[in-house]
C-alpha cells in the first residue's frame, strides 16, 4: 500500500549554514527514511532577514536526505510586523498563515495528511483541513503555549475543531494543552523528544580532551543553550565559581555574556561538532525555567553524561533520580551543591553516567519516528471507523 504524503507546516527549518529548529529536520527526515513522501513549508521573515543582513533562502529547494530520499521544502518570503495586532489577531502570524495556505495549494502531489509544528501552525493546519477535507495533527513542544496571543479564541477553537491528534514533547504539554481546551485527552500521546545517534554518542574523553586541549584531569561542566535568564546561564557560570577547581563549557550564544577564569570554551558550534565538547564533559548542567522537552538534556544523555536541571514538571518524563539530580533553577547554591556532589564522587558519578546512556537509547529518532507514525496511522483508522459507523446509523 502506498505511503500518505505528510506536509509539515513548521515556522523554521535549518540549513547547513543555518542550523535553525534541527529537531524539525531531523523527524521530518527520519520518517522520510520510512518511506512516506515529505513536503515541508516553512515561511521565512525577509524582515529580519533584512535586519541581521542575512541573503533570502531560495523559496522552493530540497533536502537530500540520502541518495534515494528527499524532502521538498517551500519557503515562502512574508513580511513581519513584530506584534502589531488588527482584531485581535497577530498581524505577522496572519500573513504567514496566508502564504503557507497559498503554498499548498501549489503542491502537485495533493498531501494526505498535514503535520503542524507547534499550536500556532495548528491553527494554519486546522483551516487548510477544513479546505480539503483531510487529517490533521499537531505537534506541541512549547515552554509555553502562547497560540492565545497569535490569534482571537474563537478563531483557535474553529481552527483546532476537528483536529485528528496532538503529540506532547511532555506531559506537562499536554496538561497545559487541556487546560486551555486545545483538543479532547483522548486525542493526545506525549511522545518525547529525541536525538540521532549517529550525531550524538559516546567517545573515549581522554582521547577527545586531548584533541581539543582541555585538561585531562578538570573536572568540566558542560552547558547548551541560549544565554539568557531562562535556560539560566548567568545562574550556572555563578554556580561554577562556588566549586573549587571546576571548569565549564557554554555552549551557544545570547544576551548574558557569563564571564570567569573557570571557563575553557564560550560560544556557538556547529551541531556536528557539538558532540565532540559534550564528551570532554564530566556532567551537563542546565538550570533552565521553562520548557518543552530539552533536547539539549537528550542530545548530553546520548553522550553518556550524568544531568544537573530543573525539578520542575517538564522534566518528568526524561529525568530520574538514577542519572539526573533535579534542582531548584533559581537556587544558585543548589546547583553549586549539586555540581560538587558528582565531583567529590567519583563512583557514583560514572555510575550515573552509565545509566544516562542507557536510557538514551529510548530517545533514538528513528524509534520516535516510527511511534509518531503509528499514532498518526492509528488515529486515522479510529476516524474512518467512527465516520463508518455514523453512516450506518444514518
Amino acid at each position: 500500500m502506498q505511503k500518505k504524503h505528510i506536509c509539515f507546516v513548521v515556522p523554521n527549518y535549518p540549513t547547513q549554514s543555518d542550523p535553525v529548529y534541527t529537531f524539525v529536520r531531523e523527524l521530518v527526515c527520519s520518517i522520510a527514511e520510512l518511506g512516506y513522501p515529505c513536503s515541508v513549508i516553512a515561511p521565512q521573515s525577509v524582515t529580519k532577514k533584512l535586519l541581521k543582513n542575512k541573503s533570502a533562502r531560495p523559496q522552493f529547494w530540497q533536502d537530500f536526505v540520502n541518495e534515494e530520499v528527499w524532502v521538498d521544502v517551500y519557503q515562502p518570503r512574508v513580511l513581519s510586523f513584530s506584534n502589531l495586532k488588527i482584531f485581535g489577531t497577530n498581524l505577522s502570524a496572519h500573513v504567514s498563515q496566508k502564504a503557507v495556505i497559498r503554498v499548498f495549494r501549489k503542491i502537485r502531489q495533493r498531501p494526505d495528511i498535514i503535520y503542524a509544528h507547534f499550536w500556532h501552525s495548528g491553527v494554519t493546519a486546522g483551516l487548510i483541513s477544513k479546505m480539503y477535507k483531510i487529517p490533521f495533527f499537531v505537534a506541541t513542544g512549547e515552554s509555553k503555549i502562547w497560540v492565545e496571543s497569535l490569534f482571537p479564541r474563537k478563531t483557535i477553537q474553529k481552527a483546532l475543531a476537528d483536529i485528528s491528534g496532538v503529540i506532547c514533547v511532555s506531559t506537562k504539554n499536554l496538561d497545559e494543552s487541556i487546560e486551555l481546551k486545545l483538543a479532547p485527552r483522548n486525542k493526545m500521546i506525549v511522545i518525547p523528544n529525541a536525538v540521532d545517534p549517529k550525531k550524538f554518542y559516546k567517545m573515549d574523553k581522554r582521547e577527545i580532551r586531548s584533541k581539543l586541549g582541555f585538561g585531562q584531569d578538570d573536572f568540566i561542566v558542560s552547558f547548551m543553550g541560549s544565554f539568557d535568564q531562562r535556560k539560566g546561564v548567568l545562574r550556572l557560570a555563578e554556580a561554577v565559581k562556588q566549586v573549587e577547581q571546576t571548569k565549564v563549557i557554554f555552549i551557544g550564544s545570547g544576551n548574558l555574556r557569563p564571564t570567569g577564569e573557570e571557563i575553557v570554551f564560550l560560544g556557538k558550534l556547529p551541531h556536528n561538532q557539538i558532540c565532540e565538547y559534550l564528551n570532554c564533559s564530566d556532567v551537563f548542567v542546565l538550570p533552565t525555567l521553562a520548557e518543552g522537552c530539552s533536547n539539549a538534556i537528550l542530545e548530553a544523555m546520548a553522550c553518556g553524561l550524568p544531568i544537573i536541571s530543573s525539578d520542575l514538571s517538564f522534566n518528568d518524563d526524561i529525568l530520574t533520580d538514577r542519572w539526573a539530580i533535579r534542582v531548584d533553577s533559581m537556587d544558585v547554591t543548589a546547583i553549586a551543591k549539586a555540581i560538587r556532589s558528582l565531583k567529590n564522587d567519583d563512583i557514583w558519578c560514572k555510575k550515573m553516567a552509565a545509566n544516562a546512556l542507557e536510557q538514551s537509547q529510548e530517545y533514538h529518532i528513528d524509534i520516535r519516528a516510527k511511534k509518531i507514525v503509528r499514532f498518526i496511522n492509528n488515529s486515522i483508522n479510529d476516524e474512518k471507523e467512527v465516520q463508518n459507523d455514523n453512516q450506518e446509523i444514518n
